[in-house]
């Protein structure tokens, strides 16, 4: 079973727990690589960084795609001290949204060390309870 591990505030975790909340969203950025891969699509092969993808396949007719790595389950914890509450929740799907601008509705665009990236979220559609530790 492949696992995410992810942090959260009680307030959310107790919303997960109860069923109110079915969707967690985390925001994409360049430096985290968990959440997201990419593919060249001249070659079709995937890569964890963007700064390992060949700069050729970028400027290509193809290009490349962002792509969410998939996950069977996610493992919450609440905050970081020992004996934290915890739980293990299956996944039943992921989507990667883009951020948009309210008004102009267009990609929110942003500059990090020198590349222009997208501004994305993933949303987790969450599904069971699969394990609870210390609740």
């Amino acid at each position: 079973m492949k696992i995410l591990t992810l942090i959260i505030k009680k307030q959310w975790f107790d919303a997960i727990l109860s069923g109110e909340k079915t969707v967690e969203t985390r925001e994409v950025r360049p430096t985290n690589t968990k959440y997201i891969s990419y593919r060249d699509n001249n070659t079709g092969r995937m890569y964890k960084k963007d700064t390992d993808v060949p700069e050729s396949a970028w400027d290509s007719d193809k290009g490349v795609d962002t792509v969410v790595n998939s996950y069977d389950a996610i493992r919450f914890w609440v905050g970081y001290a020992p004996n934290r509450p915890g739980a293990l929740v299956e996944v039943k799907g992921a989507e990667l949204v883009e951020i948009r601008d309210e008004e102009t509705k267009e990609p929110i665009v942003y500059e990090y060390e020198g590349n222009l990236y997208t501004a994305l979220e993933i949303d987790y559609f969450l599904g069971k309870i699969i394990e609870k530790v210390n609740c």
